[in-house]
């Protein structure tokens, strides 16, 4: 695995972590532990030190409270590495439980970002909602 795959792995890692069906303002507090896989890295350098990368993955979020579900992620995105060393990504992701039902999110991240926001945008089955929640998760 390359530095730059790490470079996104790690921060999605986080970013799954944080995510979950939630209310508007609710907190959350997931733990456990998270596999992803990298199925795409389409990294183009368009001038000397200036990268724009096409990103797909997958993940499986394994919870420590058991009774917590768990779910696999499918996740999309662009990032941009621009020569002064300075980036930013964003992309969507889609959570599915054991039963089918799904969360679809937003996500954007970036060195300019002390907190990586994600939005919620859509559900079905019991995580369908009238209104999308805002989350952040925090990158350490």
């Amino acid at each position: 695995m390359k530095v730059t795959q790490l470079f996104v792995t790690v921060p999605a890692a986080l970013f799954i972590l944080g995510s979950g069906a939630a209310n508007a303002g609710e907190t959350i507090n997931d733990t456990g532990a998270i596999v992803c896989i990298n199925d795409k890295w389409d990294e183009k350098e368009v001038e000397k030190g200036h990268k724009l990368v096409d990103y797909a993955g997958r993940c499986v979020n394994v919870p420590d409270d058991s009774a917590s579900p768990k779910y696999t992620e499918e996740c999309v995105g662009k990032y941009e590495y621009m020569p002064d060393k300075s980036w930013k990504a964003s992309g969507t992701c889609t959570d599915t439980y054991k039963a089918g039902d799904t969360v679809t999110e937003s996500w954007e991240e970036g060195s300019h970002l002390k907190e990586y926001p994600y939005k919620v945008t859509g559900g079905t089955g019991k995580y369908k909602a009238p209104a999308a929640a805002a989350r952040t998760f925090t990158r350490t």
